[in-house]
């Protein structure tokens, strides 16, 4: 018998990732609104925003707030933070709100050439194929512009759940939603704090997805997604 029953992937930078890029998308609708910036200075001023609130929500359940799935304060701050380092517009409302719509949409994003066949195959297969992600609730029209969800029978969204990784609660909660115990899944991440450390505290097996480096770790690593079908194979 083969030992997993269900197969959890994270989202962002492991199934897909934004397209060109934070930086040029930003960038590009910053110069609308009078801000003369580049994709480069924008794209460094978003990692150190994003660095800088994650250590502000380090003790929280979930960063976007207990109650608030479409995560838009928790943005609207991230957006404020970033430009407050380039320049802001005078109508910064008004920016909020197209760079908030446009990242709702699936032609911000791209999937990794092999998503969609991995899937495809790992339901095929017979598992039950899900995903864990820590976004809001534009994610579900993301997956669906994108293709992904035909291949998909459970997506659990941390700010809709209610507990974000690496908590346990939203481990948990995509294990019972699927009828699932934590040794027979496993997840598959690029974040060694939420998506490794995570899952394994949960109980769950996890395989580090690192598309460009081969760390030590003690955690199983893959260089992309068809490792999870070698994992698989190995162990069926």
């Amino acid at each position: 018998m083969r030992p997993y029953d269900a197969i959890f992937f994270d989202a962002a930078n492991t199934l897909l990732y934004p397209f060109p890029s934070v930086g040029i998308l930003y960038a590009d609708v910053a110069v609308r609104y009078g801000i003369r910036t580049t994709a480069e200075a924008v794209q460094s001023a978003f990692r150190q925003a994003w660095r800088q609130t994650q250590e502000q929500v380090r003790q929280n359940p979930v960063r976007y707030g207990v109650g608030e799935p479409d995560g838009r304060r928790f943005w609207q701050a991230l957006v404020y933070a970033t430009f407050a380092q380039i320049g802001l517009p005078d109508d910064f409302d008004t920016f909020f709100d197209e760079l908030y719509h446009l990242f709702a949409q699936p032609d911000a994003y791209r999937t990794f050439p092999e998503s969609l066949g991995v899937l495809q195959q790992l339901q095929q297969q017979g598992y039950i194929v899900g995903v864990i992600s820590n976004w809001d609730s534009r994610l579900t029209r993301i997956l669906d512009g994108l293709g992904l969800t035909s291949h998909l029978h459970h997506v659990s969204i941390s700010a809709v759940v209610g507990w974000e990784k690496p908590h346990q609660e939203i481990f948990r909660h995509a294990l019972e939603a699927v009828g699932v115990q934590p040794s027979r899944a496993l997840h598959i991440g690029d974040s060694l704090p939420e998506d490794i450390q995570g899952a394994s505290n949960a109980g769950l097996q996890p395989l580090w997805l690192q598309r460009n480096a081969a760390p030590q770790s003690d955690f199983p690593v893959i260089r992309d997604l068809h490792g999870v079908l070698s994992w698989v194979a190995e162990r069926g």
